[in-house]
């Protein structure tokens, strides 16, 4: 069993927040607000894991957030990444927006279903103008119920969680090519899958399982200092048993 032709890509470290990825001193005295005027405002669930949007202006959510009930709700990478740019607000319990080192620890902690490599992953795509959409998570849902904090029903997410626990690297967004036209009704199928593997590549195991249960091309992920890079496999052999 041979792995053939690693495609890689690499990027340099955005800058779309405005402070210095490396800059540990600006990080951590946590990076002031620039919201833009008549910028869109969303409350955070805490028992969701998610923001309910309140506000929206712009058209930044037709490719944004997932819709129940006839309501937009945004994951935490989303409110992290349109906080950066200026164009969300996000109000805790007492109305006070929070600042970006909350939202920071927020994925730190990794209880909303993303962790700080993933969202690294999401920004970079995000500023090059891919839709991306969690991994399984449909876009929109007629009269779904309440999500649980994972952002899905109850049990279609126990069966995603169980799906990834079957091997190390797991997939964590559906990419979209630019398209202006993006409807979340009928997004259609995305151009590649991005994977996430540690700080290895996948093995051939977890590339086969992979495979085996996603239909779109699939992009592995490795973060480094900042930079994100992306691996495919062209084609896997398997061995044949005699």
């Amino acid at each position: 069993m041979e792995e053939e032709d690693w495609e890689a890509s690499s990027s340099s470290e955005t800058e779309e927040a405005g402070f210095a990825a490396d800059d540990d001193e600006e990080f951590n005295a946590g990076p002031k607000l620039q919201f833009r005027i008549g910028s869109s405002k969303a409350r955070w669930v805490t028992e969701l894991g998610m923001a309910e949007v309140e506000v929206k202006r712009g058209k930044l959510w037709t490719t944004t957030g997932i819709i129940r009930s006839g309501k937009t709700y945004c994951f935490i990478e989303e409110a992290l990444y349109l906080s950066e740019i200026g164009e969300l607000q996000i109000l805790g319990d007492d109305d006070a927006v929070i600042p970006l080192k909350g939202l920071y620890e927020m994925i730190a902690e990794e209880k909303s279903g993303c962790c700080w490599e993933s969202y690294e992953v999401y920004r970079y795509l995000k500023g090059l103008g891919y839709i991306l959409g969690r991994h399984g998570v449909p876009w929109t849902s007629k009269g779904a119920e309440i999500m649980t904090p994972s952002g899905e029903e109850e049990d279609s997410v126990t069966k995603l969680l169980g799906d990834m626990q079957l091997c190390d690297a797991r997939a964590v967004f559906d990419v979209y090519l630019p398209n202006s036209r993006f409807k979340k009704s009928s997004p259609g199928e995305p151009s590649f899958v991005a994977c996430l593997s540690g700080d290895s590549p996948p093995s051939k195991e977890d590339v086969r399982v992979l495979q085996s249960r996603i239909d779109a091309p699939l992009r592995f992920c490795h973060i480094s200092q900042g930079r994100v890079s992306f691996f495919s496999f062209s084609s896997i052999d398997l061995s044949v048993l005699p």
